[in-house]
């Protein structure tokens, strides 16, 4: 069975998220839109919007950096069980305003890692207690230096929240093709 990294159209092929990230980066100064759509499969007008919206940072020169693509993946991954606004929102309540960095805690492609590597460590066909689910959460990130007193808490909440709606997107997703194989498949029956 084939795997994507989450939030994008690319195969995960035994690699890392830091690997996939970074090596994209590595032979180029930024992405252009073209290549961000064909990474994410996102169409422009959504990219433009997100960016318009302040929910993603300008881009510099027409160029995405690795932080433009893992916020772009972030929302991407996010948007099909949250409104975008709370996706901002959250991502806000993380990093601070995309237009100061200077509030940031955490890069916006560390965070993308963070999440790769927690979904990694779990399974979703087996429930997590809350507890475990922290814990999980708090091992992987046990890297993290605080810039600031409540960083890593802000960090680790924002966290356990992406994960929870992207494990909502994932039996999402499952409902919705027991749905097409049951209804549609017995309306077809029945044409």
């Amino acid at each position: 069975m084939k795997t994507y990294f989450p939030g994008t159209v690319v195969e995960r092929q035994g690699k890392s998220a830091e690997e996939f990230l970074f090596g994209i980066f590595a032979v180029t100064k930024g992405l252009m839109l073209a290549q961000v759509r064909e990474i994410t499969g996102l169409d422009t007008s959504a990219i433009q919007n997100w960016i318009n919206r302040g929910w993603v940072q300008k881009p510099v020169e027409k160029r995405y950096t690795v932080d433009h693509l893992a916020r772009i993946i972030i929302i991407n991954m996010l948007r099909d069980v949250m409104k975008l606004e709370h996706i901002a929102a959250l991502l806000t309540y993380i990093n601070g305003e995309t237009s100061n960095p200077d509030d940031d805690i955490i890069s916006e492609s560390r965070l993308y890692q963070y999440i790769c590597q927690i979904l990694d460590c779990m399974d979703y066909e087996t429930l997590l207690s809350e507890a475990q689910f922290r814990q999980t959460v708090e091992e992987t990130t046990r890297d993290y230096r605080e810039p600031f007193p409540g960083a890593r808490k802000r960090l680790v909440e924002g966290l356990m929240i992406i994960l929870a709606y992207y494990a909502a997107s994932i039996v999402k997703r499952r409902a919705d093709a027991l749905y097409g194989a049951t209804l549609e498949g017995e309306a077809a029956r029945g044409a």
